[in-house]
C-alpha cells in the first residue's frame, strides 16, 4: 500500500474567534477588534493543508484490500482451503502530508510592575540608573534585574517549539481539535537569504570602521564580552573558520557543512569577537536562553520561508512569542527579492527587527533588498545595514555548487553584522539585557539616513523610513537616555491612558530623535493581524506640541525634531487603543541627541 506525501503551494490564513480575550479595555479599540474578527475565517490550517484535508474528505473512498496475513499473524488465502483476509481501507486515513504544528498560546508568568531608566555620559564615563523612579547604584540595579529575570523564568513554562510530523487528514483535524491555539502549515525548508557572485564586496575592516564599530567599540575594549548570540543555519561551520574559545555547536552531530553558515559565523565573530556564539541547525530559538553559561540575548537569522501571500502567519507568531516570552533580541533578514516583493515570514513578525541591505559605498538600499510591507501594514524593514563583506580567506567547497570564497553579501550578511553590533552594545550597557523593546527603540532612534529613502515605496501612512544604525549614535553622543516599563496590562498608563515625564538638559537648536517600541504576543497577532496595543508618542515644549508619531500599524514610533528653546521637554506616551487585557506592558524608550 503506497503512502503519498503531498506538496502544494502554501498560504497563511487569518483566524477568527476571540473567546480567550477579554473585552477591550479602552473605547478606542472596540471597533478595531470587531473589524479584525469580521474579516477572519475559522481555519487554523494554511491553504495547502486546508486543500489537502478537503481533498481527502471529498475523496473519502473505501477500498477493499486483500492480504495473505495481517499484523497479528492471522493468515488468509495463502493457506490451502483458507479464504483471503479482506479489509475496508479509508484513503483519507492513508495519505499523509508533512506538516509543522505550532501552538501559539502564550504561557507567561505574572509580570510585576517595574520601570527603569539609564543615562550615560561617555566623556566622563558616567552611568546612572533608576529603578521605579528612585536612583540606585549600578550594582543594585543589575543585581535586582538578574533576580527578576530568574524569578520570571522559574515561574513560567518553557517556550513551545514547533513540531514536524507526517499526518493524515484525520490526524490533522484531531490535532486542531485538541487546542484552539494550534496551527498547522505545510512543512517548508528555510531559505538562506544570500546571493553569491555579487560585485563590489568591501573589506570587512572598512565596513566595521564605517559603521562606527572599530572606533567606538573595539578600540575601547568592547567586543561582546558576556553576551551570547545564537544563529540558525541549515548546516555547520568547519572549525577552522571560527574562534573555538567563543563558539558552541548546540546540535550535534553536524548534518553537513554549509558555506552560508561560514559567512554568518565569520561576520558575527568579526563584529563581536568575544561574544559567545551558539550554532543551531533548526529554526526555533534555544529553549531557556538565559540559562546558558553565557546567556543568549540575541538571535541572528539569515533565513526566511517562502510565501506567495502577504499575511501574518503562524511562523511569524511563533517568532513573536519567542521574543515576547524570552526577551531575546531577534534579527531576521528581509530577503533578496527586490523592493516590490513582500517581506517573507518570519521577518514580517511584529517583535523582530527586520534587516535590509545597504551598500557601504553610498549608503543606499541595494536593488535586491526586499521592502514590501505585509498586509497588517507594519513598516518593514526597521533598519538598513551594510553588507558585501570580503575576508582574506582561501576558497572552501562544502559540496557541489556550494563554495565559499571569502565574500558574503546581501541581507544574509547585513543581519549578522547588526546582531554583532548589538552584542557589543549589550556588552557595554548591561541595562539592555532582556529588553528587546528598548534595543529596537535605540537602533531606530540611533540611525543615520539612507540616501535613497524612496526605495521603500509603501511607508504610508506612517512616513517611517528605515535608517542605518551607527554605533556612535547609541554609544558616544553627548547625552542619551533609555527607559523601560513592564507589567500587567493595567500597569503604568494613567487615567488618561498616558505615561508622562520630563526630559531636561535640552539645548535650543539641537536636533533630537526619540523612539518608543513595545512587544505584542503572537497569539493575539495571528488572530487579529494587528498589534494588541496602539501606542502613540508626542513631544511638548513650552506648552506647544513640537513633534508626534501616531502610526496605526507599527509596534514602534519615531520623532525627529529640533528643540525650539532650552526649556525641558514633556514626553507623552499615549495608549490609544488596548485590544486585549491579557497583553503585558513591555515598552521601551530611547532618547538620542544628534548634533
Amino acid at each position: 500500500m503506497n503512502k503519498t506525501v503531498l506538496t502544494v503551494a502554501a498560504m497563511a490564513v487569518l483566524v477568527g474567534g476571540s473567546a480567550s480575550y477579554a473585552k477591550s479595555v479602552s473605547k478606542d479599540s472596540q471597533s478595531v477588534e470587531k473589524e479584525f474578527v469580521s474579516e477572519t475565517t475559522n481555519s487554523r490550517m494554511d491553504k495547502s493543508v486546508q486543500k489537502f484535508v478537503e481533498a481527502q474528505k471529498k475523496n473519502n473512498q473505501k477500498r477493499s484490500v486483500s492480504v495473505a496475513s495481517d499484523v497479528l499473524g492471522r493468515r488468509g488465502g495463502a493457506v490451502k482451503g483458507k479464504a483471503a483476509l479482506n479489509y475496508k481501507v479509508n484513503d483519507a486515513d492513508v495519505q499523509k502530508m508533512k506538516v509543522v504544528i505550532r501552538d501559539v498560546k502564550v504561557d507567561e508568568a505574572p509580570l510585576a510592575a517595574v520601570s527603569g531608566r539609564y543615562e550615560y555620559r561617555p566623556v566622563a564615563d558616567q552611568k546612572e540608573f533608576w529603578l521605579n523612579g528612585s536612583k540606585v547604584s549600578e550594582k543594585s540595579y543589575l543585581d535586582q534585574a538578574k533576580k527578576r529575570k530568574q524569578k520570571y523564568d522559574r515561574s513560567r513554562k518553557s517556550f513551545k517549539s514547533s513540531r514536524v510530523a507526517y499526518l493524515t487528514a484525520s490526524e490533522i483535524e484531531k490535532e486542531l481539535a485538541s487546542s484552539e491555539t494550534k496551527y498547522i502549515s505545510e512543512f517548508k525548508k528555510p531559505q538562506p537569504q544570500v546571493m553569491y557572485g555579487q560585485d563590489g564586496s568591501w573589506d570587512y575592516r572598512y565596513i566595521l570602521n564605517k559603521a562606527g564599530v572599530t572606533n567606538n567599540a573595539h578600540n575601547v575594549g568592547v567586543k561582546g564580552q558576556g553576551v551570547g548570540v545564537h544563529y540558525n543555519e541549515g548546516g555547520c561551520v568547519p572549525l577552522q573558520y571560527v574562534n573555538q574559545n567563543y563558539f558552541v555547536q548546540l546540535e550535534t552531530p553536524c548534518n553537513e557543512y554549509s558555506t552560508h553558515a561560514i559567512g554568518v559565523a565569520r561576520i558575527l565573530q568579526t563584529t563581536a569577537p568575544q561574544a559567545k556564539l551558539y550554532a543551531l541547525q533548526g529554526t526555533d530559538g534555544p529553549e531557556n536562553p538565559s540559562s546558558y553559561d553565557v546567556p543568549i540575548l540575541i538571535g541572528s537569522n539569515s533565513w526566511t520561508y517562502g510565501s506567495d501571500y502577504p499575511y501574518y502567519e503562524d511562523t511569524d507568531a511563533t517568532m513573536d512569542n519567542y521574543i515576547y516570552e524570552n526577551r531575546v533580541v531577534e534579527f531576521i533578514a528581509a530577503g533578496n527579492e527586490g523592493r516590490d516583493a513582500i517581506i517573507p515570514p518570519p521577518a514580517r513578525a511584529f517583535n523582530v527587527i527586520t534587516v535590509g541591505a545597504v551598500s557601504p559605498a553610498d549608503d543606499m538600499f541595494m536593488g535586491y533588498s526586499t521592502s514590501g510591507n505585509p498586509s497588517p501594514g507594519n513598516d518593514k524593514p526597521e533598519v538598513g545595514v551594510y553588507s558585501h563583506f570580503r575576508f582574506p580567506d582561501k576558497p572552501y567547497t562544502a559540496g557541489p555548487g556550494d563554495t565559499y570564497d571569502g565574500t558574503f553579501c546581501c541581507t544574509s550578511g547585513a543581519t549578522p553584522f547588526i546582531a554583532g553590533m548589538t552584542a557589543d552594545l549589550l556588552s557595554q550597557h548591561q541595562f539592555l539585557w532582556w529588553h528587546p523593546e528598548v534595543v529596537r527603540a535605540i537602533l531606530i532612534a540611533g540611525s543615520n539616513p539612507i540616501q535613497n529613502p524612496d526605495y521603500d515605496i509603501d511607508d504610508a501612512p506612517s512616513g517611517f523610513d528605515a535608517g542605518i544604525p551607527h554605533y556612535s549614535n547609541f554609544s558616544w553622543t553627548d547625552s542619551y537616555r533609555w527607559n523601560f516599563w513592564e507589567g500587567e496590562n493595567s500597569s503604568w498608563f494613567d487615567s488618561n491612558r498616558e505615561i508622562t515625564f520630563p526630559e531636561y538638559d535640552i539645548t535650543k537648536g539641537k536636533r533630537y530623535r526619540i523612539a518608543i517600541s513595545w512587544l505584542t504576543s503572537g497569539e493575539f497577532a495571528v488572530r487579529y493581524q494587528s498589534v494588541a496595543q496602539d501606542i502613540d508618542l508626542s513631544v511638548w515644549q513650552d506648552g506647544v506640541r513640537i513633534a508626534r508619531s501616531e502610526s496605526p500599524s507599527n509596534p514602534f514610533e519615531l520623532v525627529d525634531f529640533v528643540a525650539r528653546s532650552s526649556s525641558p521637554l514633556t514626553i507623552k506616551i499615549k495608549r490609544y487603543s488596548n485590544s486585549s487585557s491579557k497583553e503585558k506592558v513591555v515598552l521601551g524608550y530611547a532618547f538620542v541627541s544628534k548634533n
